[in-house]
């Protein structure tokens, strides 16, 4: 009974319960016909879905794995080393295409106001993670919220095994529109560190040391379009040697590729992904000289 406990959290308001399908503890979650995850617009969810379902790739390698996603951030599913089951969605949850089948055990590390309006229009057969919220029926206790620990530690708490060292790669299609943006002759991109154009500010008024070249990511010396996606963006990021970022998804997008980052957040918005930000310039100084002398 204490492991039943340790699950199962505060069940959905009652204007989504009669979606949920009849569901079997333990069995429906140790051995499910199909898992998926779900994301909405938000970077940082959409990463924690990234993690979540390669976990559950590892853990049930045998049945499918399901990836909903909104369509501003479905490319960041590519960084997978396989291909999910992909479905979109583009206005709200309820139009994903394709359709997804019924019964889905579906796992959520991040849950929001549009996984709720997801759950009211498909069929799962359970929702999980690790918060408590309306549309989250198994709710699993883990000794962190920081990502990618907090999903290690959803998988440890189900005995479920799943690599713990894994890193997203960037596709070669991406990687290749990068270079192309980057250099758009020689398509060969030399070391780098990218910056907003805030940071780079800092970096200039204190005259601060600056070992390589400075890619700015905004403002208006920089060569990266505005509208570029968030697969682009990442991929961007990912081929940095390091980030300097007043910006929230660079933060999150250099966070959860293991790229080297110091952040300025006035705001204290860059939660959810370890490390501290710096809340004011003399902070984010002293973290930018840190990581010049320990290198990367």
């Amino acid at each position: 009974m204490k492991f039943v406990k340790k699950l199962f959290g505060k069940r959905r308001e009652t204007k989504v319960l009669s979606n949920w399908t009849d569901f079997r503890f333990p069995s429906d979650v140790l051995k499910p016909n199909s898992v998926g995850v779900f994301c909405s617009s938000d970077v940082s969810e959409a990463w924690s879905a990234v993690y979540m379902a390669k976990a559950l790739q590892d853990a049930y390698p045998n049945i499918p794995v399901h990836f909903a996603s909104h369509q501003k951030v479905s490319e960041l599913a590519g960084f997978l080393p396989w291909t999910p089951e992909m479905h979109i969605y583009s206005g709200t949850p309820g139009s994903i295409e394709p359709k997804l089948p019924e019964g889905v055990l579906f796992f959520c590390p991040e849950p929001g106001d549009e996984l709720l309006k997801f759950v009211d229009k498909v069929s799962p057969l359970a929702c999980v993670s690790s918060i408590e919220h309306p549309s989250i029926n198994i709710r699993i206790k883990t000794a962190t919220t920081l990502f990618p620990e907090n999903i290690h530690g959803i998988m440890s708490v189900l005995k479920l095994k799943t690599d713990t060292a894994w890193k997203p790669a960037v596709p070669r299609v991406l990687a290749d529109e990068a270079s192309s943006i980057l250099s758009p002759v020689s398509h060969r991109t030399l070391p780098y560190i990218l910056a907003t154009e805030a940071a780079a500010a800092v970096f200039e008024k204190k005259r601060a040391e600056v070992p390589l070249k400075i890619v700015l990511i905004d403002g208006k010396g920089s060569n990266i379009p505005s509208d570029a996606s968030e697969g682009i963006i990442a991929a961007i990021v990912a081929g940095a040697s390091a980030v300097a970022t007043t910006r929230r998804d660079l933060w999150i997008h250099a966070r959860a590729l293991g790229v080297p980052v110091i952040g300025l957040d006035r705001k204290k918005a860059f939660s959810g992904w370890g490390s501290e930000p710096a809340t004011g310039d003399t902070q984010f100084l002293e973290q930018w000289a840190t990581l010049i002398r320990v290198g990367w």
